[in-house]
């Protein structure tokens, strides 16, 4: 449990302390998006879960500052294929604007390209927690700050005993990720 000085300065820097039902211990932490609780560490989006590990997997986790896409290679090369196929639409429609429909839905196709590509590139801070059965990435939004992540890692250490290293530090400064 944490004592009455930490607990004021946890509410302060996340504004929230999620209280868990009483048969539970330990309290559940957020910061963010991210949530960790006895039960293991979940990345939510508009209040839904989008990745859950469980606590039994969890080996080790790191706090890093990058690119956060999974798998950068596969989401950039289908990026740049919509994209070639919205540039296409485009030239397709001024050179002969004759029939516009199928180049608009081209260029429309485009811009999701271009959007995967921009997400692709963007740097954010996340998570890499290693499991038994590989490794996934919790991604904290792009509001997050470096300062504030820290002293979640740190509430993190003393509430659940997790080991977290911390690869993002070398950064440095606390501006928000959209500055990175």
């Amino acid at each position: 449990m944490l004592d009455a000085n930490s607990q004021i300065r946890f509410r302060e820097c996340f504004k929230q302390t999620i209280a868990m039902p009483a048969t539970e211990a330990t309290p559940v932490l957020k910061c963010d998006n991210i949530l960790v609780s006895s039960r293991g560490m979940t990345e939510t989006m508009a209040n839904k879960v989008v990745i859950f590990v469980p606590t039994a997997e969890i080996d080790r986790i790191s706090l890093k500052f990058g690119r956060s896409d999974h798998r950068p290679m596969v989401s950039l090369s289908l990026g740049i294929i919509l994209a070639s196929v919205g540039i296409y639409g485009l030239i397709y429609l001024v050179l002969a604007p004759r029939g516009y429909r199928f180049e608009i839905a081209m260029m429309f196709f485009g811009a999701i390209g271009g959007t995967i590509i921009f997400d692709t590139l963007k740097k954010r801070y996340f998570f890499e927690v290693y499991k038994k059965s590989g490794n996934c990435r919790l991604v904290f939004s792009r509001q997050a700050r470096l300062k504030d992540i820290q002293d979640f890692c740190d509430q993190i250490r003393t509430v659940y005993k997790y080991q977290i290293t911390d690869d993002a530090g070398r950064r440095g400064n606390g501006d928000p990720l959209s500055a990175g």
